[in-house]
């Protein structure tokens, strides 16, 4: 499956939030953006569990204040 996470972060803490992301396995590609949300992260994962569990990394992240996640669908 496939997912857009918007994620808010701390002031100032955007570099650091995109540097930490870049590490973790499941992430697509990492995008900085003007607007609500400071990122947009695509994550791919097996199913839904394994996308929560990466979530939840993503969530953890040192200047990580909010996500929103959008799953992709078929129309």
């Amino acid at each position: 499956m496939v997912a857009g996470v918007l994620i808010k972060t701390e002031p100032a803490k955007t570099k650091l939030v995109y540097e930490q992301l870049k590490s973790i396995e499941g992430i697509a590609n990492i995008t900085a953006v003007f607007g609500r949300f400071d990122l947009v992260v695509m994550i791919r994962a097996i199913d839904l569990d394994a996308a929560g569990k990466l979530l939840s990394k993503i969530r953890s992240v040192d200047g990580v204040v909010a996500t929103e996640t959008l799953i992709a669908t078929t129309l």
